[in-house]
């Protein structure tokens, strides 16, 4: 599908010429750095080694210090970059998971206004859970050796009055072997944490019923008038095996390639953790999360991974894992435990009862009980009175959780 919008005369033939004047090896052990476009950096992110008391679990990483929405993008083992893409209205903050891949990202100044404008850098460092890569709104960013690995953004977003911001789409593309790239304006106000939440929870909303290509956006000259054009693939997701579980639900998501998918949030809150699990040597215990409801999603890593659950009837399932368009609802009191063999990471949703009185001994994370085979009765059913914090709320409290941790670092 290819649409078209007047960029107006602001946007006309405002090109630059490419220049590489930099390349960077990041050294495994390093997780803060300085690029020489101003405002490309890498940062340190918030990892705790102790896990999160699910067995198996042996690393979660939570979000960082800013406006803590959680966007997945799972690249299939092929996949390839073909262009460039350009953020107007939106700073990347990026954190890679996978089994050590080394990726190659590429970066041009395209900013109006920035004295490195058509400065072009390239990055080689190793996947790691340990830093978040951050690339402001107006670079031009691709990447290479992605294929197995799955990007976690935590976007920082901005508006403006802007000829070249499209809210639907703020990705200005284009190919990877053109000689010069767009110069753009960037938005320049960035938008309180009420709005983030307001954009996200649009975009849940969105991709819960369209689940189609993502589109890119391309200046064109028709007529002898340059305009911006969008083209979106069609590429559609393969249809969901009929599944009638209790436990298993459909995500949000569209395709940013035939089998990659852009995995946004399902709940209120719009934030997650990443927990990386060891499936391989598990003594079989069981886990419950005594005052929260869960929704898991595997991302990357082995296949042969299954969820196994009971049922309020003592009844157990196994749900069988691999898939980053479906989720797996784990509602509170419920028995779970992971199964299979290799290493996987998760994405981590949760909803906090909200419970009256507050019960100091269970706080935020940390309502996680263990039981032997033998002692994992009948889950508890879930309650028509089961009442949970509002979205705002958690999200506030995960930011605070977050700020605590930055500050040992």
């Amino acid at each position: 599908m290819l649409k078209t919008a007047d960029a107006g005369p602001a946007a006309l033939d405002r090109t630059t010429a490419r220049s590489h004047t930099g390349t960077y090896h990041v050294p495994d052990d390093v997780t803060a750095m300085d690029f020489s476009l101003p405002g490309a950096r890498l940062e340190t992110t918030n990892v705790s080694e102790q896990g999160d008391g699910t067995h198996g679990v042996v690393r979660v990483t939570r979000i960082t210090n800013g406006p803590g929405i959680t966007d997945y993008v799972t690249h299939e083992k092929d996949f390839a970059y073909s262009t460039y893409g350009i953020h107007v209205g939106q700073d990347d903050r990026l954190t890679f998971f996978g089994e050590g891949q080394r990726i190659t990202v590429h970066l041009i100044d395209c900013r109006e206004d920035s004295p490195r404008l058509g400065d072009e850098i390239t990055i080689h460092m190793a996947v790691s859970p340990y830093r978040v890569l951050i690339i402001p709104k107006g670079v031009a960013h691709t990447l290479d050796g992605l294929g197995g690995v799955v990007t976690r953004d935590e976007p920082v977003w901005y508006a403006d009055r802007n000829p070249d911001w499209e809210p639907d789409n703020d990705l200005v593309s284009f190919l990877r072997t053109a000689p010069t790239a767009p110069v753009v304006r960037t938005n320049r106000h960035e938008l309180p944490v009420s709005a983030h939440l307001l954009v996200s929870r649009m975009s849940q909303a969105t991709n819960s019923q369209v689940r189609g290509a993502y589109a890119s956006r391309f200046r064109v000259s028709i007529g002898g008038r340059t305009t911006y054009a969008t083209i979106r693939p069609a590429w559609r997701a393969a249809e969901a095996e009929s599944n009638d579980h209790a436990f298993i639900v459909r995500n949000n998501f569209v395709l940013t390639g035939p089998e990659s998918f852009t995995v946004v949030p399902s709940t209120d809150s719009c934030t997650s953790d990443v927990l990386e699990v060891r499936l391989d040597g598990q003594d079989g215990r069981f886990t419950r999360h005594e005052y929260s409801r869960r929704r898991i999603t595997w991302l990357a890593g082995s296949t042969d991974a299954g969820i196994e659950v009971v049922t309020e009837d003592g009844e157990h399932s196994v749900i069988r894992l691999g898939d980053p368009t479906i989720g797996v609802r784990v509602p509170p009191g419920t028995w779970y435990r992971l199964t299979g063999s290799g290493r996987i990471w998760l994405r981590s949703e949760m909803e906090l009862l909200d419970l009256s009185p507050w019960d100091l001994a269970h706080p935020l994370g940390r309502d996680v009980t263990t039981a032997e085979p033998s002692q994992a009765g009948p889950s508890r059913p879930e309650q028509e009175a089961d009442r949970y914090l509002p979205g705002p709320a958690l999200h506030a409290l995960a930011r605070m959780e977050a700020k605590a941790i930055s500050l040992t670092h």
